[in-house]
């Protein structure tokens, strides 16, 4: 993946998180948290390590996390909830905008995030595993 891909890669993903914290402020549902999580894991998987981006991943999430847990037990989002979901939402957009911009090249393509832990369990079970009817190994 190029440089200017996996900018272009983030820059949409900005805009996909934006979209599930505007559903999250809007409704609360459960599976925008899920969407999130997804995304957010995806996202990150595109990038060396950084610890400011960890703690805005984290903060995004516990933010939505409250606010989905309130909408679930019947309690309106209050205004300092629905603040604290869009602050930690403008901050880790922010914290990526700023990675996207000092992007190094890649010199060897590894698998990071979900298809590490894909890869890890092809390898494990062999690609030609047999599963039986409840997916265990055969």
């Amino acid at each position: 993946m190029s440089e200017s891909s996996i900018a272009q890669t983030i820059h949409e993903r900005i805009e996909a998180v934006k979209k599930v914290v505007n559903l999250i402020a809007q409704s609360g549902r459960e599976d925008d948290l899920h969407d999130l999580r997804v995304l957010l894991i995806n996202t990150t998987s595109l990038l060396k390590r950084d610890p400011g981006i960890e703690a805005a991943v984290d903060d995004l999430y516990a933010a939505s996390a409250a606010l989905v847990k309130d909408a679930l037990s019947g309690i309106s989002p209050t205004a300092r909830s629905l603040r604290l979901l869009l602050s930690a939402s403008e901050r880790f957009c922010d914290r990526l905008t700023a990675a996207a911009g000092r992007l190094d090249p890649v010199p060897e393509l590894r698998l990071k995030g979900l298809e590490a832990a894909y890869a890890v369990q092809l390898e494990r079970f062999g690609m030609n595993a047999a599963l039986d009817p409840v997916g265990q190994v055969a």
